[in-house]
């Protein structure tokens, strides 16, 4: 449970199912973590959050990414980050996904139980910007910025947890390219199939007698017939 002043503390949420392993995620899995609660839910300190009201620094995609909020450790031992948070906004909620460098046994060991599904929530720090004293005792924060992210055990915030599955926008940009081409590809496919069309379909000539009906072997009607007929006869005189 993060244990920081309540001016340091959140999470919040998206109605998203979360992550229940039954066997561990695929290795290329990357994972995906809420941050928030919904507004109007108070989380285990009786803080709440309002929609909208968390942003990243200016000029920021990713913010330190630590085990625990280790860096309020007292030793210097487990102060270093284990990685970094990348977050985005889905439908206006913040998101993130760990990134975790490996370097140091305590990035590996956390990497490897958020990757077994052991670790499943995550806790955030920021700094309040706006906030009002609320009936429970504790703030509704109005406006924060967000200065690190943590993975934790048990979270202040009940819906800080890992989503089941959801695509980051590297994987969605990857989908959008990978359809760009293919729709080339198919184009390019069709121009091949009109230009063998066009090369095996006869000259326009050859079907000009077909379409007009005048070709010579169209049958003869009437006196047409007989006068077709004398001039096919081949005569020959006798001596």
């Amino acid at each position: 449970m993060d244990r920081r002043p309540r001016t340091q503390r959140s999470t919040r949420a998206l109605t998203l199912k979360l992550f229940e392993p039954t066997t561990p995620a695929p290795a290329n899995t990357l994972p995906v973590f809420r941050l928030v609660d919904p507004p109007e839910e108070y989380d285990r300190d009786g803080d709440r959050m309002a929609a909208g009201a968390l942003r990243l620094p200016a000029g920021e995609v990713d913010v330190p990414l630590f085990w625990d909020h280790s860096h309020k450790d007292p030793s210097a031992k487990n102060r270093l980050p284990v990685g970094r948070a990348r977050i985005w906004f889905e439908g206006g909620e913040p998101l993130m996904s760990p990134v975790f460098d490996g370097v140091g046994e305590l990035s590996q060991l956390c990497a490897e139980k958020v990757q077994a599904g052991t670790l499943r929530a995550c806790s955030i720090g920021y700094l309040t910007l706006s906030a009002r004293p609320n009936s429970r005792g504790g703030e509704d924060v109005q406006e924060a910025e967000l200065l690190e992210v943590s993975i934790t055990g048990i979270p202040a915030k009940r819906s800080a947890q890992r989503l089941k599955s959801m695509a980051t926008p590297e994987e969605v940009q990857q989908a959008f390219d990978q359809m760009a081409k293919d729709v080339a590809e198919t184009k390019a496919k069709v121009v091949e199939l009109l230009a063998l069309v066009t090369k095996l379909a006869p000259p326009a000539d050859e079907t000009k007698g077909a379409d007009d009906g005048t070709t010579e072997d169209a049958p003869a009607e009437g006196e047409d017939a007989v006068t077709k007929y004398f001039r096919g006869l081949i005569t020959k005189t006798g001596k």
